[in-house]
């Protein structure tokens, strides 16, 4: 995540978003590397209540039989 948040930082300077939000670079990148991890917990709980590995594949036990 390191690696990626470096980038973005970077991304993020480039193209001058920061001064769309009034925030520096680094906390802006920081701020969506702790939301991708943070919300990828619930993702995770949510397939794991609909019974799912991903949205599109389910596991083996609610697969319909043929």
């Amino acid at each position: 995540m390191e690696k990626f948040k470096k980038e973005l930082k970077t991304l993020i300077n480039r193209h001058s978003i920061e001064n769309y939000v009034d925030m520096p670079d680094f906390l802006l990148a920081d701020l969506i590397c702790v939301f991708i991890v943070a919300s990828g917990v619930s993702i995770k709980r949510n397939l794991d209540w609909h019974g799912c590995d991903s949205v599109c594949h389910p596991k083996e036990e609610h697969k319909l039989s043929g």
